[in-house]
């Protein structure tokens, strides 16, 4: 019998704080997550046409632009989707809903938490069905 080495879930962090991004990155490593790390919309595009991500962490507002449409994007790929921000939007984040939001500064460990109880560690990705299942 062959062990089948399982993937961790892998997380997208999209944050041009490059020291931000570090943390946050090293508190999701810590729980067991892959992490691939963007500082710009440009580069999570890359990322995305490459690999689909269990959850994604997005602030909200880059240096290419906002990551409203990216997250819609990614939402309806199946992947969950959280938006930080500094700014009080209450339009940007109501015409994304689907997403759970943390206003900044957000503790690296409670958005590490908030992704693993939205993965596999917590709930199944819709977009990644289970063994047998589809």
């Amino acid at each position: 019998m062959t062990a089948t080495i399982k993937e961790p879930p892998l997380v997208l962090v999209v944050e041009d704080g490059l020291l931000v991004a570090m943390a946050i990155e090293d508190a999701l490593l810590e729980r067991g997550f892959g992490v691939q790390v963007a500082t710009t919309l440009a580069r999570a595009e890359e990322i995305i046409t490459q690999n689909l991500p269990q959850a994604a962490l997005l602030d909200l507002q880059l240096p290419d632009g906002h990551s409203v449409e990216l997250a819609r994007r990614l939402h309806e790929a199946g992947c969950r989707v959280a938006i930080s921000s500094a700014l009080d939007s209450g339009e940007v984040f109501e015409s994304c809903h689907f997403a759970a939001r943390f206003g900044k500064p957000a503790s690296p460990d409670l958005l590490a938490d908030w992704v693993a109880s939205v993965t596999d560690a917590g709930m199944p990705n819709p977009a990644c069905p289970s063994p047998g299942t589809g």
